[in-house]
């Protein structure tokens, strides 16, 4: 016995989504616990695995479409006929009209008319991985020639692709049209975040404030105000511009989530606090001078 799994993943003409792939990593786990060979057919944009117009077909005896819903279309067509010699399953479809039945000698509907059952997917065990926040810098003209923040951007975008992180960006303007955008917003995604990677001062500041390790790319050549806030703050997590590339941030990676930077996080919300007070008494004193005299 030997199972090719397949579904919407499995082909280049349509886009499948997250659902799809978890309910077959499902049904894989189950052929895994029987102890079934199987394969799983990757259309070829994901580069994941074997196509199914690419396999020798005879050497499977089961076909098994799962998740999605289920109609009687070309794609269907053409997959089913290429084993037309073995059982054709389809599990954790959607029956919307009802011709594409005949296509499969057994069918496992999560709904149709008058049936509802849970989406396999409600099983997953993907393990988890951290959530990056990350900030991206313009070339910010102020520094001219020594600003490197293009390509300092296209490798972390590139790091990040390559390692299948979930990340999003953490926009700093107060103006994304049509809506003007509040500190707090900004703030409450930091809090969810895993770690910071930060191109910004003022990202590397509310990460440090709420807790999250960041890594600090400073993305001017010889360093500038990305590098001096870190040294202002004490934190030790710091890339710059000409040793940024994915060996360095996998090492900060680890760094920033290995847990062993507690004291670090609080020395530097340790500094913050002083460093604002001194800032206010100064405040205060200029205000003094600049009170009229009576």
């Amino acid at each position: 016995m030997r199972v090719l799994v397949t579904g919407w993943f499995s082909f280049d003409e349509v886009i499948a989504t997250v659902g799809d792939e978890l309910g077959a990593d499902v049904v894989v786990g189950w052929l895994t616990e029987l102890g079934i060979d199987h394969d799983v057919a990757w259309a070829p944009y994901l580069g994941r695995g074997p196509h199914w117009r690419d396999v020798d077909a005879s050497g499977y005896t089961h076909l098994v479409f799962v998740s999605g819903p289920l109609m009687d279309m070309p794609l269907l067509r053409e997959l089913t006929a290429a084993f037309a010699h073995a059982q054709r399953w389809a599990v954790n479809v959607s029956i919307v009209p009802d011709d594409a039945r005949p296509l499969f000698h057994q069918v496992w509907e999560r709904d149709a008319p008058g049936l509802s059952r849970p989406d396999l997917a409600i099983g997953t065990t993907t393990p988890d991985v951290p959530v990056v926040a990350v900030a991206f810098a313009p070339a910010q003209e102020e520094y001219g020639p020594r600003s490197q923040a293009d390509q300092v951007r296209a490798t972390i975008e590139g790091w990040l692709k390559t390692r299948g992180m979930p990340w999003f960006e953490l926009d700093m303007d107060l103006f994304d049209k049509p809506y003007e955008r509040f500190p707090s917003q900004v703030e409450a995604l930091i809090r969810r975040a895993d770690v910071v990677v930060s191109m910004r001062l003022h990202a590397l500041v509310l990460g440090l404030a709420h807790d999250v390790p960041v890594i600090a790319c400073d993305a001017i050549a010889g360093g500038a105000k990305v590098s001096a806030q870190a040294a202002a703050l004490g934190w030790p997590v710091v890339l710059r511009a000409g040793e940024i590339d994915p060996t360095t941030l996998d090492a900060a990676l680890e760094h920033a989530l290995s847990g062993t930077l507690t004291g670090e996080l609080a020395e530097a919300r340790r500094r913050g606090a002083e460093g604002n007070a001194r800032a206010r008494e100064w405040f205060v004193e200029q205000l003094g001078d600049a009170r009229p005299e009576r």
